[in-house]
């Protein structure tokens, strides 16, 4: 569905040839939140919501993932140089989410970096892959970096639920990891090598799925064969607005991570990267004029305009996510001024709003 007053959008990318296997017609909601060419449901969207949240067994395609491998001597130090969080710490094996931030700070494209033996696989969220691929590219000078854009050839998706989890580790005969962490299990299917990863996404019990898109066929009939529901990534964005977990897409834009939720994607200890020197400057001041919040709208959006508006025309904030909870009310995250009042009267969408939560900020990266 498209919202009344929705405004007309570029025509999405070609979806990856694997994307062609899922019977849906890839259109999008015009709905804030999701990338253009994202699946947004294989059928009723609130249904979808209504089930991933409640814990049932479903799978859900993520077509707009960028996949990057990064190979040669100087792939790690090349990455440490590029990217907001420390990658060289990371142990073949490990995972870690980070960002690619602009001069001023401001998020990019998102990503995770997997280290292995031979090389680091970049997982890009939100149609970001191209962005990543062509700043890597412009920034490799004399680095011995092999670049490999292989977002064709790589198929993601989410499994979530633990009856999913657990169908899962039938389908591959091996078992899973069960919780979040910066663990990547890397195992051999049909010839293959599956890579899962368990990501926070606001979901007791998901995995993250990478496989050679000739794969995906097999897999995911696997999975159905197994009891598994399709899903689409309206309802993952509905649990990361539920969860109160941000998205350097969407709420990131013109904002930075301290304000936008991303914090734990920035590391203050690893030395120069593009967008460290902002970055420092905020760790200095100690605070920001910006938090991410939850927004509880009153009625269905009306309007496709992001800002958040008090007092009539006083913009405040941004809205990065829309989401239709279980219970049938209407949500947003969004980044807002610090200095409104929680009982102030907003505008977002067409329709009235008000501030349900402030969100904590991320725990910072060097934490973790």
């Amino acid at each position: 569905m498209t919202y009344p007053g929705a405004s007309s959008t570029p025509s999405p990318p070609p979806h990856p040839s694997w994307a062609a296997l899922l019977p849906t017609g890839l259109e999008p909601d015009g709905l804030p939140g999701l990338a253009a060419a994202a699946v947004v449901a294989f059928g009723d969207a609130h249904q979808e919501t209504r089930a991933l949240l409640s814990g049932e067994a479903m799978v859900v395609p993520l077509v707009t993932r960028g996949a990057l491998r990064l190979s040669g001597q100087d792939r790690i130090e090349f990455l440490q140089g590029q990217l907001s969080h420390d990658v060289r710490v990371l142990r073949p094996g490990e995972a870690r989410q980070a960002l690619l931030l602009e001069h001023r700070g401001r998020p990019r494209a998102e990503l995770v970096a997997v280290r292995r033996d031979q090389d680091v696989y970049l997982a890009v969220d939100d149609g970001r892959g191209e962005v990543v691929r062509r700043s890597l590219e412009d920034h490799v000078i004399f680095d011995q970096v092999v670049l490999q854009d292989l977002s064709t050839r790589l198929a993601s998706f989410v499994v979530a639920g633990e009856a999913a989890v657990q169908a899962l580790a039938r389908v591959l005969n091996a078992a899973v990891p069960a919780t979040a962490g910066a663990g990547v299990t890397q195992l051999a299917w049909r010839g293959s090598d599956v890579l899962l990863h368990a990501r926070p996404r606001g979901l007791r019990h998901s995995l993250d799925v990478h496989l050679l898109s000739e794969r995906l066929p097999d897999l995911w009939q696997a999975l159905l064969a197994e009891g598994v529901q399709p899903a689409g990534e309206r309802a993952l964005a509905a649990a990361r607005v539920a969860a109160g977990i941000a998205a350097a897409a969407f709420e990131g834009v013109d904002a930075l991570p301290q304000e936008s939720g991303l914090e734990d994607r920035v590391s203050y200890r690893k030395g120069c990267y593009l967008g460290q020197e902002i970055m420092a400057r905020v760790e200095a001041r100690g605070n920001v004029r910006r938090s991410l919040a939850r927004l509880a709208l009153a009625a269905a959006p009306r309007q496709a305009e992001l800002a958040v508006h008090a007092g009539g025309d006083r913009v405040v904030g941004r809205v990065g996510t829309v989401a239709r909870a279980p219970d049938g009310a209407w949500r947003a995250l969004a980044v807002l001024r610090n200095d409104l009042s929680e009982a102030v009267e907003l505008g977002a969408l067409g329709v009235p709003a008000s501030i349900e939560v402030r969100l904590p900020a991320a725990r910072r990266g060097d934490a973790g």
